[in-house]
């Protein structure tokens, strides 16, 4: 190779080479840009307002925001950011995080349905594509269909409406759900006598439940039967008026809000509506999550002396006790559980703990007169009547305590005083017959 073409081919090779290395640094860079880009996109997903949150709601999405960071191809963490922005009404960044677990978890049924039962109130059609993903995706999951059975009779498609009822009524022949979603159907047909049938099949499933007990009170007038009708009108009254939900992906999105005020106010609406048992799970579950809430043993105790089982409870919060020792309420709520196992002494101490640390008490006053009263020391229990009276000067259950126990002591001035708080009692509260007889029997031994 002469001198000129060897120079030739070394400086064509030179600039091939820089050429190479100028289109990897290009694609380096590019590369770099584009994973930029996604890690930008993914923290555009997560800006969001947080200043009016409490510090438990801040510190969740912060853990579930990171993991989706950590991984943003993840549809298991886009999902789990979703329910958790969903749980606390976050709705359009949930939303999008939901597009987002699907679009990277193909083959998950809870990402479309749950955006879908999202989207029923607002996008119907988006509402409807998700749902018939879910049920493409989880055939013989009954729950998919009943979403979009119940939007699709909302919007007047009754015979595709019935199908997916059927369907579903099929894959769980007692499901109440579809049950009532065909006796809706019935009614709207004018067939109450077919939507009365099927609203007392829902009914031996689900006794207490409101809806069928609103639709039966409509299908009974409808059939001009006012007399039943207005039996099953006075049993709605009686029963509570928060319904919860039986379906566990809706409940998995909700039991993860982390609002105290809020779990203290489902716990208690669990606790209204009887579901005692499901009330105490769901408490020892938050209790361990929120160590420094002083709210939730008070519940948790309350739901299980509810449920007959005061040991549990005096345990619940005894321990509570010690990482509350300041906490009047805990020792008041500890001296009813005492007091309801037999345990007198410890009863009396922890009322008069409560009374240390919270000296107007009424409850404390008048709880540790009732054992006092128990215990034969008429003296000292007519003193902490008279306490509660003075702190709480409406609470009949002190006037009656104080009355029936003056009344026991036989003394004529006694007896005149018993009459006297008696009466404030019945005033206070004119419903209680004992109360009514106890001072009707004072009146007779006073001459009145």
């Amino acid at each position: 190779m002469s001198r000129a073409r060897e120079l030739r081919w070394v400086v064509g090779r030179g600039r091939t080479l820089a050429a190479a290395v100028s289109v990897a640094v290009v694609i380096a860079i590019g590369v770099s840009w584009w994973v930029s880009q996604q890690r930008q996109q993914v923290r555009f997903g997560l800006e969001l307002d947080l200043s009016g949150t409490v510090r438990e709601v801040r510190e969740a999405i912060g853990v579930a925001s990171r993991r989706v960071e950590a991984d943003p191809f993840s549809g298991e963490s886009w999902g789990e950011l979703a329910m958790l922005l969903r749980a606390h009404g976050f709705e359009l960044p949930a939303d999008s995080a939901f597009r987002r677990a699907e679009e990277l978890d193909g083959d998950e049924f809870r990402w479309p349905y749950l955006l879908g039962v999202s989207l029923e109130n607002v996008e119907p059609v988006e509402a409807e594509r998700c749902l018939r993903r879910a049920i493409e995706l989880a055939r013989s999951n009954p729950l998919p269909k009943l979403s979009l059975a119940e939007m699709l009779a909302e919007a007047g498609r009754t015979d595709e409406a019935r199908m997916l009822f059927q369907e579903a009524g099929d894959l769980e022949p007692e499901n109440a759900r579809a049950l009532l979603g065909l006796a809706r159907l019935k009614m709207g047909a004018g067939e109450l006598a077919d939507a009365e049938m099927l609203c007392r099949q829902v009914e031996a499933i689900e006794p207490q439940q409101r809806m069928v007990q609103e639709l039966l009170a409509r299908i009974l007038y409808g059939q001009g039967r006012r007399d039943e009708a207005e039996r099953v009108r006075r049993r709605l009254e009686r029963m509570p008026l928060v319904e919860t939900s039986d379906d566990p992906f809706v409940a998995e999105v909700l039991v993860l809000r982390r609002d105290p005020n809020w779990i203290a106010e489902r716990a208690q609406t669990m606790l209204e509506q009887g579901q005692t048992g499901r009330a105490v799970k769901y408490l020892e579950t938050v209790m361990s999550e929120h160590p420094d809430r002083l709210r939730f043993p008070l519940q948790l105790a309350r739901a299980l002396g509810a449920a007959g089982q005061p040991e549990r409870a005096a345990e619940v919060l005894k321990r509570a006790v010690a990482d509350f020792p300041d906490s009047a309420d805990l020792r008041l709520v500890l001296g009813l559980m005492l007091e309801e196992l037999g345990d007198e002494a410890g009863a009396i101490a922890s009322f008069q703990a409560t009374i240390e640390r919270k000296p107007d008490s009424a409850e404390a006053w008048l709880w540790q007169g009732r054992v006092l009263r128990d215990r034969k020391d008429p003296k000292q229990a007519a003193r902490c009547f008279r306490q509660a009276i003075g702190f709480r000067p409406d609470l009949p259950e002190a006037h009656a305590a104080l009355g029936k126990l003056l009344l026991v002591g036989g003394l004529q001035e006694d007896v005149a005083e018993a009459v006297s708080e008696l009466e404030t009692a019945v005033d206070l509260a004119p419903g209680n017959l004992e109360w009514r007889s106890r001072l009707a029997e004072a009146m007779r031994r006073v001459g009145m």
